[in-house]
C-alpha cells in the first residue's frame, strides 16, 4: 500500500496508512494542532514575489560573483586546513 498522504512511499505497517516520514508530520500535527504547523509552513516554506525578490537581491550582495558573472582567472581554490586526506 501507498502512503495516503505522500502517495510515494509504502506504509510503514500492513495496518497503517503513512509512511514513517509522514507518521511523523502526523504526529507532531496531533501534539502542536495543525493549524499551527500549518501556519508554521505557510511561514517558513511559502514566498511571495516580494519575498523572492529581496533573498535574490540579498544573495547578489553577499557575494563576489553574480549570476552571470564568470570567476576571475586569479581565482584559486584552497582546501582548509581542517581538511585531511
Amino acid at each position: 500500500m501507498v502512503c495516503v498522504m505522500c502517495e510515494k512511499e509504502s506504509v510503514e505497517n500492513w495496518f497503517g496508512s503513512f509512511c514513517k516520514d509522514c507518521r511523523q508530520i502526523k504526529n507532531l500535527g496531533n501534539v502542536y494542532g495543525f493549524p499551527r504547523i500549518l501556519d508554521l509552513l505557510k511561514k517558513c516554506c511559502i514566498r511571495d514575489e516580494n519575498q523572492l525578490e529581496k533573498k535574490i537581491d540579498n544573495h547578489k550582495n553577499n557575494t563576489d560573483l553574480s549570476y552571470t558573472d564568470k570567476p576571475k582567472s586569479n581565482t584559486r581554490l584552497t582546501r582548509s586546513k581542517a581538511t585531511t586526506d
